[in-house]
Protein backbone atom coordinates (compact mmCIF):
# COMPACT_ATOMS: atom_id res chain seq x y z
CA UNK A 1 0.00 0.00 0.00
CA UNK A 2 2.89 2.28 1.10
CA UNK A 3 4.61 1.39 -2.04
CA UNK A 4 1.98 1.85 -4.46
CA UNK A 5 1.36 5.56 -2.99
CA UNK A 6 5.12 6.36 -3.17
CA UNK A 7 5.01 5.38 -6.71
CA UNK A 8 2.12 7.40 -7.81
CA UNK A 9 3.41 9.88 -6.20
CA UNK A 10 6.05 9.91 -8.04
CA UNK A 11 4.95 9.79 -11.34
CA UNK A 12 3.24 12.74 -10.90
CA UNK A 13 6.00 14.90 -9.38
CA UNK A 14 7.26 15.62 -12.97
CA UNK A 15 4.16 16.98 -13.98
CA UNK A 16 3.63 19.22 -11.06
CA UNK A 17 7.39 20.62 -11.11
CA UNK A 18 6.74 21.70 -14.44
CA UNK A 19 4.14 22.99 -13.40
CA UNK A 20 5.67 24.89 -10.79
CA UNK A 21 8.28 26.36 -13.54
CA UNK A 22 5.42 27.74 -16.13
CA UNK A 23 3.85 29.62 -13.62
CA UNK A 24 7.30 30.67 -12.28
CA UNK A 25 8.50 31.34 -15.93
CA UNK A 26 5.41 33.29 -16.42
CA UNK A 27 5.60 35.74 -13.36
CA UNK A 28 8.89 36.42 -14.59
CA UNK A 29 7.26 37.03 -17.88
CA UNK A 30 4.32 39.28 -16.84
CA UNK A 31 7.27 41.58 -15.14
CA UNK A 32 8.96 41.65 -18.18
CA UNK A 33 6.03 42.70 -20.50
CA UNK A 34 4.98 45.11 -18.25
CA UNK A 35 2.03 47.65 -19.55
CA UNK A 36 3.03 51.28 -18.76
CA UNK A 37 0.64 53.80 -18.60
CA UNK A 38 -0.32 56.14 -21.78
CA UNK A 39 0.44 59.08 -20.51
CA UNK A 40 4.12 57.64 -21.01
CA UNK A 41 5.43 59.34 -24.35
CA UNK A 42 8.84 58.00 -25.88
CA UNK A 43 10.83 61.20 -26.57
CA UNK A 44 14.09 59.75 -28.35
CA UNK A 45 15.85 56.37 -28.16
CA UNK A 46 16.09 56.71 -24.28
CA UNK A 47 14.42 59.68 -22.93
CA UNK A 48 10.46 59.23 -22.12
CA UNK A 49 7.70 61.67 -20.90
CA UNK A 50 5.15 61.02 -18.61
CA UNK A 51 2.41 63.70 -18.27
CA UNK A 52 -1.36 63.23 -16.85
CA UNK A 53 -3.15 65.81 -15.32
CA UNK A 54 -1.57 65.70 -11.51
CA UNK A 55 2.32 65.54 -12.59
CA UNK A 56 4.55 65.58 -15.47
CA UNK A 57 7.78 63.83 -15.51
CA UNK A 58 10.82 63.61 -17.98
CA UNK A 59 13.73 60.95 -18.12
CA UNK A 60 16.91 60.49 -19.92
CA UNK A 61 19.62 57.95 -19.96
CA UNK A 62 21.33 57.79 -23.24
CA UNK A 63 24.25 56.48 -21.38
CA UNK A 64 23.06 54.44 -19.13
CA UNK A 65 20.72 52.52 -21.85
CA UNK A 66 24.22 50.80 -23.57
CA UNK A 67 26.37 51.36 -20.93
CA UNK A 68 25.21 49.46 -17.42
CA UNK A 69 27.50 46.98 -16.83
CA UNK A 70 28.68 48.79 -13.98
CA UNK A 71 27.17 49.60 -10.27
CA UNK A 72 25.78 52.95 -11.09
CA UNK A 73 22.54 53.84 -13.65
CA UNK A 74 22.20 57.34 -14.09
CA UNK A 75 18.87 59.09 -15.54
CA UNK A 76 18.48 63.11 -16.22
CA UNK A 77 15.06 63.34 -14.75
CA UNK A 78 12.47 66.70 -14.50
CA UNK A 79 9.75 67.02 -12.47
CA UNK A 80 6.90 69.21 -12.11
CA UNK A 81 3.15 69.32 -10.91
CA UNK A 82 -0.15 70.60 -10.94
CA UNK A 83 -0.42 71.81 -6.91
CA UNK A 84 2.17 72.78 -4.72
CA UNK A 85 4.16 68.97 -3.88
CA UNK A 86 6.65 67.71 -2.04
CA UNK A 87 8.41 65.14 -3.31
CA UNK A 88 10.98 62.86 -1.18
CA UNK A 89 14.29 60.68 -2.11
CA UNK A 90 12.05 57.94 -0.67
CA UNK A 91 9.23 58.36 -3.13
CA UNK A 92 12.00 58.21 -5.85
CA UNK A 93 12.86 53.93 -6.99
CA UNK A 94 13.84 52.03 -10.16
CA UNK A 95 11.91 48.58 -10.35
CA UNK A 96 13.62 45.60 -12.30
CA UNK A 97 12.15 43.59 -14.78
CA UNK A 98 11.71 40.89 -11.80
CA UNK A 99 9.42 43.32 -10.45
CA UNK A 100 12.11 44.17 -7.44
CA UNK A 101 11.95 47.86 -6.32
CA UNK A 102 15.60 49.78 -6.17
CA UNK A 103 15.69 53.21 -4.08
CA UNK A 104 17.19 55.91 -5.08
CA UNK A 105 21.14 56.31 -3.97
CA UNK A 106 21.65 57.66 -0.48
CA UNK A 107 24.24 60.66 -0.80
CA UNK A 108 26.52 58.71 1.63
CA UNK A 109 26.90 55.93 -0.83
CA UNK A 110 27.84 58.58 -3.69
CA UNK A 111 30.18 60.85 -0.94
CA UNK A 112 31.76 56.68 -1.05
CA UNK A 113 32.15 56.17 -4.67
CA UNK A 114 33.32 59.50 -5.66
CA UNK A 115 36.08 58.35 -8.40
CA UNK A 116 33.08 55.85 -9.96
CA UNK A 117 30.83 58.89 -10.06
CA UNK A 118 32.80 61.78 -11.28
CA UNK A 119 33.90 59.06 -14.51
CA UNK A 120 29.99 58.09 -14.97
CA UNK A 121 29.19 62.00 -15.28
CA UNK A 122 32.29 62.67 -17.51
CA UNK A 123 31.50 59.42 -20.00
CA UNK A 124 27.76 60.52 -19.86
CA UNK A 125 28.73 64.05 -20.45
CA UNK A 126 28.23 63.67 -24.31
CA UNK A 127 25.09 62.55 -24.78
CA UNK A 128 23.73 64.65 -21.86
CA UNK A 129 20.18 65.20 -22.57
CA UNK A 130 18.65 68.77 -22.02
CA UNK A 131 14.89 67.61 -19.89
CA UNK A 132 14.05 70.84 -18.97
CA UNK A 133 13.08 71.47 -22.61
CA UNK A 134 9.83 69.61 -22.15
CA UNK A 135 8.65 72.11 -19.85
CA UNK A 136 7.00 75.76 -20.60
CA UNK A 137 8.37 76.67 -17.11
CA UNK A 138 12.05 77.38 -18.28
CA UNK A 139 12.89 80.87 -16.26
CA UNK A 140 11.82 78.77 -13.32
CA UNK A 141 13.58 75.98 -12.95
CA UNK A 142 15.19 74.45 -9.81
CA UNK A 143 17.90 72.02 -8.64
CA UNK A 144 16.63 68.85 -6.86
CA UNK A 145 19.57 68.93 -4.58
CA UNK A 146 19.23 65.66 -3.87
CA UNK A 147 23.22 64.80 -4.47
CA UNK A 148 26.28 66.50 -4.57
CA UNK A 149 29.98 65.68 -5.13
CA UNK A 150 32.63 67.06 -2.58
CA UNK A 151 32.03 70.61 -2.19
CA UNK A 152 29.15 71.22 -3.89
CA UNK A 153 26.74 72.63 -1.76
CA UNK A 154 23.81 71.31 0.68
CA UNK A 155 22.32 68.17 0.00
CA UNK A 156 18.40 67.99 0.06
CA UNK A 157 15.97 64.84 1.30
CA UNK A 158 13.13 66.06 -0.79
CA UNK A 159 12.25 69.24 -3.40
CA UNK A 160 8.84 71.04 -3.86
CA UNK A 161 6.96 71.75 -7.09
CA UNK A 162 3.87 72.93 -8.90
CA UNK A 163 3.14 74.02 -11.74
CA UNK A 164 4.95 77.49 -11.97
CA UNK A 165 8.51 75.43 -10.72
CA UNK A 166 9.98 72.66 -11.72
CA UNK A 167 13.41 70.77 -10.56
CA UNK A 168 15.27 69.30 -12.40
CA UNK A 169 18.94 66.62 -11.53
CA UNK A 170 20.26 63.56 -12.00
CA UNK A 171 19.28 60.81 -10.31
CA UNK A 172 21.61 57.74 -9.39
CA UNK A 173 20.64 54.15 -8.10
CA UNK A 174 22.86 51.23 -7.39
CA UNK A 175 22.97 47.78 -8.70
CA UNK A 176 22.41 45.13 -5.64
CA UNK A 177 24.69 42.87 -7.81
CA UNK A 178 27.40 45.55 -9.05
CA UNK A 179 25.81 45.45 -12.81
CA UNK A 180 22.72 46.42 -14.16
CA UNK A 181 20.67 43.33 -16.85
CA UNK A 182 19.35 44.67 -20.13
CA UNK A 183 15.42 44.52 -19.90
CA UNK A 184 13.01 47.31 -19.29
CA UNK A 185 13.00 48.93 -15.83
CA UNK A 186 10.08 51.67 -14.65
CA UNK A 187 11.28 54.61 -12.77
CA UNK A 188 8.79 55.12 -10.25
CA UNK A 189 7.80 58.69 -8.39
CA UNK A 190 5.23 58.87 -5.92
CA UNK A 191 3.22 61.73 -5.03
CA UNK A 192 0.11 62.82 -3.12
CA UNK A 193 -2.10 62.09 -6.01
CA UNK A 194 -0.58 59.28 -7.17
CA UNK A 195 2.02 57.67 -9.13
CA UNK A 196 4.32 58.46 -12.07
CA UNK A 197 5.69 55.22 -13.88
CA UNK A 198 8.27 55.50 -16.71
CA UNK A 199 9.50 52.91 -18.97
CA UNK A 200 13.74 53.14 -19.01
CA UNK A 201 14.98 50.50 -21.20
CA UNK A 202 18.56 49.18 -21.00
CA UNK A 203 20.10 47.15 -23.91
Amino acid sequence: MFRHRWQTAFRWAPLTWALCGALTIAAGTAFAQEEFSSANRQRGRAAVEFRDKEIHVVAAYYYSQRNHDSRWLLIETGVSTTADTTIARTAIALRTPQGREIPLATQRRIGEDVPRIEQLLQNAGVLSHNVASYFTQRDRMESMKLFTLPFGGVVHDDFVVDRNHVAVGPLFFEAPTGAWESGTYALIVRHSKGTAELPIHLE
